[in-house]
């Protein structure tokens, strides 16, 4: 597997005539499409192809791209670097209540104050208070969150057709829901803002009704929350600023 490497990547070399558009390191994935197309999630190019796609016109099509691929990849970088670092002084919403990340040595605990946010942990390595955070946040958005969806789904009246209410962290979707009526949600939905969480429940339960993004869908979802473009809008721009 090929990969982009974003540390030594020369992004400002890109508006430098000279540039080598030729360096791009890039996965390919055959299938049986008929067509190319190129993806860049996660600081990783991918290019689908069909099966039998000869590699100089794979080549080609990718140096065609390669200004539009390294934009992306800038754009990654930058949201990458505003996302949420859990260090002393910074910044965190949770619930809606702004408060300041505080760290110290210690039992591993993580305790909300009225304007605090206190993380102690044995380990103060990042990646030890980054598990801890997971863990207090799986278990505080099962504490927390299943009676608000469930009160939505009253309101909604679809409270006969919610089946269940789990809650995982995954790396590309807000909220889930299955034809068995499960609603699943991604725990990190705490640190948006209150009326981004309530548009993230109202849009996974109307799928309950409606399996799709259709029309019926969205009009069921704008008599709810009237302010959804507003939290879509939100979730494209600052989304990635609760990722830690």
């Amino acid at each position: 597997m090929k990969f982009v490497d974003l540390d030594s990547f020369d992004y400002e070399s890109l508006d430098d005539e000279s540039f080598d558009y030729e360096n791009f390191d890039y996965e390919i994935v055959r299938s049986d499409r008929k067509t190319l197309s190129i993806e860049v999630h996660h600081n990783r190019v991918k290019v689908r192809a069909p099966k039998k796609a000869p590699d100089d016109w794979i080549e080609g099509f990718v140096y065609q791209k390669a200004k539009w691929i390294a934009r992306k990849l800038v754009e990654q970088a930058e949201r990458h670097q505003s996302r949420l670092v859990l260090e002393n002084g910074q910044l965190i919403s949770v619930l809606g209540q702004p408060l300041i990340i505080r760290v110290s040595q210690g039992a591993n605990k993580i305790t909300l104050t009225d304007d605090e946010f206190l993380i102690r942990n044995k380990d103060l390595s990042p990646s030890s208070i980054a598990k801890q955070m997971d863990r207090w946040l799986l278990n505080y958005a099962k504490e927390n969150l299943p009676q608000k969806v469930q009160a939505w789904s009253e309101i909604m009246g679809l409270e006969n057709k919610l089946n269940g209410i789990r809650f995982r962290k995954t790396k590309t979707q807000w909220g889930h829901c299955t034809r068995k009526g499960v609603v699943q949600l991604n725990q990190l939905i705490l640190l948006t803002p209150l009326y981004v969480i309530d548009y993230l429940i109202i849009h996974e339960l109307s799928h309950l009704k409606h399996l799709n993004h259709s029309k019926r869908f969205w009009s069921l979802v704008e008599s709810f929350c009237p302010e959804y473009i507003k939290a879509e809008a939100w979730l494209k721009q600052q989304g990635h600023s609760v990722w830690y």
